[in-house]
């Protein structure tokens, strides 16, 4: 018997109105954790005098308890138990977690030697590498305006990189470990949350033995004579857990390419954070660098707004 085409029309738009609800989501996930990351320039400079790696870890351990308390609210446990005792699913999110720790510890670094500029540098070439990760990897493509924004974020890219003269160590790593943490999380079977939680069960062993050891030998900064920067080391796992959730829920809504232009949100407000209230140094050459970083972005956008508009227009249904 053949298929009813009405039915079969109206059964294509309710699957298309579904696709379009889940990229709204995925964008507004993608804005509340880029957002959030463009401020942290704030947060971490006001750590400076904590050693990275004791920074790092505690986001690891108060990350942990935070999402350990989440699913046990939730009963949730029994998800984690089948993700341990899957080999494959559980080696990927080892990776990422050690992925996202290492680019922790340099962005962290980064800001508390008044390198904030040079970090956001490196969250401008992450874009690059979700758009070459989803080309190679998933056989997505670009449009013409999507390709001239990605040259143009090129070029961008090859004149601050020119300006810094010599090779910029931590943003190369900072694009590195980001976009592949991006990549694997968004082919990875696993949920947002769930994901997390298994990535710092993972870190957790090394991160907790760390932090017991220095607060043990008296080098830990978590003490009641400096309540302010215990306060701030104690809500590390807050700040770090919730934009990497929305992060990580964006990335299995939105094409790698999308992903890639709205990442750009987070290393512009990193700037304009460094720039005007961490008073880090800015020449005109990277005012211009920021512009042709502007001028891609808005070419993205009205590519993006002019196919949103053709998605929402209903074609008509057949008689």
């Amino acid at each position: 018997m053949s298929q009813d085409p009405v039915n079969a029309e109206v059964k294509s738009h309710a699957a298309s109105d579904e696709a379009a609800r889940e990229t709204r989501y995925g964008v507004i996930f993608a804005l509340g954790a880029y957002c959030a990351w463009g401020v942290f320039p704030l947060y971490f400079a006001q750590l400076s005098s904590v050693p990275s790696v004791e920074v790092v870890a505690n986001r690891i351990v108060w990350s942990l308890a935070m999402m350990a308390i989440w699913f046990v609210l939730l009963r949730r446990w029994g998800e984690v138990r089948a993700v341990m005792r899957n080999p494959k699913v559980l080696g990927v999110l080892a990776l990422t977690g050690f992925m996202i720790s290492g680019n922790w510890l340099t962005y962290v670094w980064a800001v508390g030697h008044g390198r904030a500029t040079e970090a956001s540098l490196g969250y401008y070439i992450v874009p690059l590498v979700n758009v070459a990760s989803g080309y190679l990897f998933l056989s997505e493509r670009a449009s013409r305006l999507q390709l001239i924004a990605i040259l143009l974020a090129c070029a961008a890219i090859v004149v601050q990189l020119l300006l810094l003269g010599t090779i910029p160590i931590v943003s190369l790593i900072l694009a590195v470990t980001f976009g592949g943490y991006g990549f694997l999380r968004k082919i990875v079977p696993v949920g947002a949350n769930l994901g997390l939680l298994i990535e710092l069960i993972v870190l957790a062993p090394f991160a907790t033995a760390y932090v017991v050891y220095l607060q043990a030998s008296g080098e830990g900064h978590l003490s009641l004579s400096a309540p302010w920067i215990s306060f701030l080391i104690l809500i590390t796992g807050v700040l770090t857990a919730f934009p990497l959730m929305w992060f990580s829920s964006a990335a299995k809504r939105l094409r790698m390419s999308t992903l890639g232009i709205m990442q750009y949100l987070n290393p512009t407000l990193q700037f304009l954070v460094a720039v005007f209230l961490l008073n880090e140094e800015v020449s005109g050459g990277k005012l211009v660098t920021f512009g042709f970083i502007w001028l891609s972005v808005l070419l993205y956008s009205y590519d993006a707004y002019k196919g949103r508009r053709r998605e929402a227009r209903p074609a008509p249904l057949q008689s």
